[in-house]
């Protein structure tokens, strides 16, 4: 009996240690897949992180900057929602100024009055400081907008910036109607032409009845002025006006019936006045002139508002 109660724990030793062993391994077993579990989420990590540092370097790498003018290639050079007005004494800009105030309520725009010049040239420096004030102007108020300005014709290109759309209004060299009698009983002329308002800053646009100023003014009316109005054929131009520039010019007609003269009266001027302007030694000085005025003539009629 003894010796059969000594085999029975014997045995029962032996299975206590094998449960033991296998308790022990299956532990072991446990803990290692945990490790290396641990190891292997580790190492993902690991992997991730550097992905991120990757892309990190290649999002750095390829970072996005505000490219040039140049890289820009085909930015427009003018706005299409920003219009200046070439204020020209004596060709009836007053009366578009009041046009646009009144229209500026009807169409949602704002019109802007630039200050008074001396009709004069501008050098490098001005010219740079007036193209970053109107800049400055379009940036912060909200688009569309008008200007006027008695200021030539001005490139905000050659500055690195991108200029308004032009229009003007130009009127006949040789109506009689230019001409008025100061106090000393001489005539004099109110009007002294538009070449050098188009031609620009450039010293030769100051020059009478030079070529090269008539041709670059024709050359910068193609470029940068869709239309360009006549005083006396307002009606025309208003509707020129209203066909390119409908966000503005919508309802000018209307507008300029309230402007309009209620009758049209007949020339108070002398015949020997009348003579006088067309007198051949006056239209050899205007020659220039002349020329320039039945090209924008033919323009607007011809409705050729091509912009280059």
């Amino acid at each position: 009996m003894r010796r059969h109660h000594g085999l029975l724990l014997s045995l029962s030793t032996c299975l206590a240690m094998v449960l033991i062993v296998l308790n022990t391994r299956s532990f072991t077993e446990s803990l290692g897949s945990a490790i290396i579990a641990e190891k292997r989420s580790a190492l993902k990590e690991q992997e991730v992180s550097r992905a991120d540092d990757r892309w990190t370097t290649r999002s750095q790498a390829r970072r996005y900057v505000t490219p040039s003018l140049a890289e820009l290639g085909d930015l427009p050079y003018k706005h299409k929602h920003v219009l200046m007005l070439t204020r020209i004494p004596g060709a009836g800009a007053e009366l578009m100024v009041l046009i646009l105030q009144r229209l500026q309520g009807y169409n949602a725009f704002k019109h802007i009055r630039l200050p008074p010049g001396d009709h004069g040239l501008l050098s490098t420096s001005q010219q740079e400081l007036l193209v970053e004030e109107i800049t400055g102007i379009i940036r912060q108020e909200a688009i569309p907008l008008t200007f006027d300005g008695d200021v030539r014709f001005l490139n905000f290109s050659e500055f690195g910036r991108q200029g308004p759309t032009f229009i003007s209004l130009v009127r006949d060299p040789l109506d009689p109607r230019i001409w008025q009698r100061n106090k000393k009983g001489e005539e004099e002329m109110l009007y002294h032409g538009v070449i050098p308002y188009f031609c620009g800053q450039d010293p030769r646009c100051m020059e009478q009845n030079n070529t090269w100023a008539t041709e670059r003014a024709k050359a910068n009316v193609i470029r940068w002025y869709p239309v360009v109005g006549i005083l006396d054929y307002m009606e025309e131009s208003l509707n020129a006006l209203a066909a390119e520039f409908p966000y503005f010019f919508k309802g000018a007609i209307r507008v300029y019936d309230h402007f309009r003269p209620k009758e049209k009266h007949s020339s108070i001027f002398s015949a020997t006045l009348k003579l006088r302007v067309k007198d051949v030694a006056l239209r050899k000085v205007l020659a220039q002139e002349v020329d320039f005025y039945q090209w924008l003539k033919s323009r607007l009629l011809d409705k050729d508002f091509s912009n280059g």
